[in-house]
């Protein structure tokens, strides 16, 4: 008899730890999904507390699953504006899964706005040399330029443009970096070029962008008709701009 005890005593430990396991699997799945709810929503703190639960569930271990939580959390904190948070998570993604492009992309700009340019930029390149059409591959190169740019390092944001350039990107907001890049160069020509082929490539509200910006080449270029005649094109199609009319204003008394 006692061995009978004993026996279904085991089984009711067994079957008592298969139920706790088997409810901290829906737990983890729960959290995920609440946390996907308070993410679709903006409430990006109660979702980065929601995915942390969810992985706090996992002791460590990271499968699939884990890997798709730290995605949203990475989503969550870098909307939360948490960048450091995020590039952290992004760089646990790397290290389980290895540095896949887009992982390193999202890194990428997650330092940027981390302040941490130089990181940034290893990211990128590494990223670039893998494949150049990833998820967030344009979105990096556009705000690792504009942050070298910002540093006044504008070298390295030309040659991070022309690189793009020379394996066939034909992006209009990249001439229009380009564009502004040679006019703190003071390199007006090549500045009113890239504006033009920006056009060239452009649609919509980057258009106006550059047609501004070409008006403006021209000007601090001294060729000061080109630049009224631009200015006023720019107004006619567009409808009236406070700049714009200042520069007209000004242009007319030259």
């Amino acid at each position: 008899m006692r061995r009978v005890v004993i026996l279904a005593g085991a089984a009711l430990i067994s079957m008592s730890l298969i139920t706790g396991c088997q409810g901290k699997s829906k737990e983890r799945y729960t959290l995920r999904d609440t946390g996907i709810e308070q993410l679709n929503s903006e409430d990006y703190e109660g979702a980065i507390d929601s995915f942390g639960q969810a992985l706090e569930l996992s002791k460590g271990m990271v499968d699939d699953f884990e890997l798709d939580v730290l995605k949203y959390r990475a989503e969550a904190e870098y909307k939360a504006g948490d960048y450091e948070a995020a590039a952290h998570s992004y760089g646990i993604m790397i290290q389980v899964d290895g540095e896949k492009p887009e992982y390193l992309n999202y890194r990428c700009l997650s330092l940027i706005l981390a302040g941490q340019t130089d990181q940034a930029l290893e990211d990128f390149t590494k990223s670039y040399a893998m494949d150049k059409q990833a998820p967030g591959s344009e979105e990096a190169l556009l705000a690792l330029g504009s942050a070298l740019e910002e540093q006044g390092r504008h070298d390295d944001a030309i040659a991070l443009y022309n690189s793009a350039v020379a394996d066939g990107a034909n992006n209009s907001e990249l001439y229009n970096r380009m564009g502004l890049c040679m006019i703190d160069n003071e390199d007006y020509d090549q500045a009113i070029s890239y504006f033009e082929k920006g056009i060239s490539a452009g649609e919509g509200d980057a258009l106006a962008e550059l047609y501004f910006n070409q008006a403006v080449a021209y000007e601090y270029k001294g060729e000061f008709s080109k630049a009224l005649e631009l200015f006023e094109k720019y107004n006619s199609t567009y409808g009236p701009n406070e700049q714009a009319d200042r520069e007209i204003a000004f242009l007319k008394t030259r």
